[in-house]
């Protein structure tokens, strides 16, 4: 072998062993599109169209806002969140679940949240 296919095979094999290490979101599906802030606290115990994010009581009313606040949602990520937010949401499964639904991946993780309906 010629020195300098040792070379560069050496250069690549460095280049892979020094580059970052990629993590993939963990099972709770806490990845971020949205405004709601890594390690933010909700209190997730609503009916369906009642919850405090849920803004004007109705998904399609939810999006409209949320595509027209400050955080400018693509129509698409503000369908997704307000799917979220609008759905019954009472225990932890209901939150795992809704999110995989409904393709919404805020930073928190619903096992952090508190759910009151439960006490």
């Amino acid at each position: 072998m010629k020195l300098s296919s040792v070379l560069v095979q050496g250069l690549l094999l460095c280049g892979i062993i020094a580059s970052p290490v990629v993590t993939t979101p963990d099972a709770d599906n806490s990845t971020d599109i949205s405004a709601q802030g890594f390690g933010a606290k909700y209190e997730l115990c609503f009916d369906e169209n009642q919850g405090r994010y849920c803004t004007g009581k109705s998904v399609k009313a939810c999006a409209r806002a949320y595509e027209t606040g400050k955080d400018h949602y693509s129509p698409k990520d503000a369908t997704n969140a307000c799917n979220f937010w609008c759905s019954k949401i009472k225990t932890l499964d209901d939150c795992r679940t809704n999110k995989k639904k409904f393709n919404y991946h805020p930073k928190w993780g619903c096992k952090d949240q508190m759910y009151s309906c439960l006490h």
